[in-house]
């Protein structure tokens, strides 16, 4: 997809999130009168009427479409291999500021050789423009004029080299926390080099595509404070990047984009949303807990369940953007949180949330016309996907200890098959399932109408 088609479908996204994301909130906030906890849940077949109140979902595929995942080790083919194979569009990961500008001049070999190993991948960069710099901005963010404009040139030189290419930008990272700003954060600094940085890349290639930085969690107060920079002489970005983060359930981050999309309404151009990282690492948050540690085989089907639901959260909240973090363990010490967030080992070895996801990623592969019942009462979701003769679902609980029973007996007995978290055939024969929030989603297949 060339960059000028990425930029429209970006804005047309943009200008309908949130309404997608209203729309999300009153399935969230409505209590469904059909609802009964001994009722089951049937599940219709391409020919019906559905009684289930689905809400479209017209985004859907737009989002997971812009599915990627964080990287470190940008020399490793095989990492990047792994990326593609699961099903990930771009990786995300840090254009040193240090490392291109250097005493002999300007010198992006390194990241070019990146992109083109994802090129050849048919993935795309998402790239991180910071941080300090020992000739303009030593062990500091830049702040003075002098500073802001080294690095605005070295935001210049970024958009201007990968013109063209399946590259986009993030100004900062995390500039809400003392220790990524380099200094007590200050959204009026941040806002400061946020405009020279922006109308930087957007005056190099005004068809590149940057972001803010993401805040930790979703940090409304510090998005406030830095405001709407958009104005007739100054760029506003596409985007305002989040990174949404909880130890509760996946489910809980639609109710904040709700909430973050309707601050963006007031903007003069509505930026897109994008959670360019989250994660479930399976060592240090509370839902792991009562596990023995990151390597406790219940901790890493939870990172699977939970990553899984996430993706699905986002891809139903039409945000323009989601990025796990990150693919792989950064170490193999059990009881170290930033050596447990990957889904391959520290060797390679797929984990159980990396086989999750690539079977997720499959099963909605060239589906369309997707659709969304959420019950708040139940606390189920189901999840409607369609393709030529083939109606497609997936349903899951949440909530810890929640069970809903499906009933599949308007679906033909011939054609419609199930498979489990990870793509195991599941035993469909009595017509009837029982999903339970510890047993993760389940994916459903009929092939109505052959």
């Amino acid at each position: 997809m060339s960059m000028i088609i990425e930029r429209i479908r970006i804005m047309g996204r943009a200008k309908c999130v949130a309404a997608a994301l209203l729309a999300a909130a009153a399935v969230l906030t409505a209590s469904n009168s059909a609802s009964s906890d001994e009722l089951a849940l049937v599940l219709p077949n391409l020919a019906q009427t559905s009684t289930l109140p689905f809400v479209a979902l017209p985004r859907f595929f737009d989002t997971r479409a812009n599915s990627g995942v964080a990287i470190h080790e940008i020399d490793d083919p095989a990492l990047l291999d792994a990326v593609r194979d699961v099903g990930f569009s771009f990786v995300r990961t840090d254009l040193f500021w240090d490392s291109v500008e250097t005493p002999q001049g300007w010198n992006f070999s390194r990241y070019d050789a990146l992109v083109a190993n994802l090129r050849a991948r048919g993935l795309g960069a998402l790239f991180i423009l910071g941080y300090q710099h020992p000739l303009h901005a030593p062990k500091q963010p830049p702040t003075s004029p002098a500073q802001i404009d080294a690095f605005a040139e070295y935001a210049t030189q970024a958009a201007r080299h990968y013109r063209d290419l399946p590259v986009r930008f993030e100004v900062w990272n995390e500039q809400d926390h003392k220790d990524y700003w380099l200094a007590p954060p200050s959204p009026v600094k941040y806002r400061n080099l946020l405009e020279a940085s922006v109308r930087a890349v957007k005056a190099a290639n005004p068809q590149a595509i940057v972001a803010t930085g993401g805040v930790q969690q979703i940090d409304r107060a510090f998005i406030r404070a830095v405001g709407d920079i958009g104005s007739a002489s100054q760029p506003a970005p596409d985007a305002v990047s989040v990174h949404p983060y909880r130890q509760t359930a996946p489910e809980t981050a639609l109710r904040d984009y709700v909430t973050l999309a309707q601050d963006l309404a007031t903007y003069r151009g509505v930026p897109a949303i994008w959670a360019t990282e989250w994660s479930y690492p399976t060592y240090g948050y509370k839902y792991v807990a009562h596990t023995r540690d990151g390597h406790d085989p219940v901790a890493r089907e939870r990172q699977a369940r939970y990553t899984v639901r996430r993706l699905l959260v986002d891809w139903i909240a039409q945000i323009g953007l989601t990025a796990y973090y990150d693919m792989r363990n950064d170490g193999r010490d059990p009881k170290n949180m930033e050596h447990n967030f990957g889904l391959l080992d520290a060797d390679n070895t797929p984990l159980p949330a990396y086989i999750a996801v690539r079977h997720l990623f499959s099963f909605t592969a060239k589906a369309r016309g997707a659709r969304l019942f959420m019950d708040p009462v139940r606390r189920v979701a189901v999840l409607q996907l369609r393709t030529e003769n083939v109606v497609k679902y997936v349903v899951w609980c949440y909530e810890t200890d929640n069970t809903v029973d499906v009933d599949l007996s308007q679906l033909p007995v011939t054609g419609t098959s199930a498979s489990d978290l990870y793509g195991a055939s599941v035993d469909i024969a009595h017509r009837r399932l029982t999903i339970s929030e510890e047993q993760g989603p389940v994916f459903i297949v009929s092939a109505t109408g052959r």
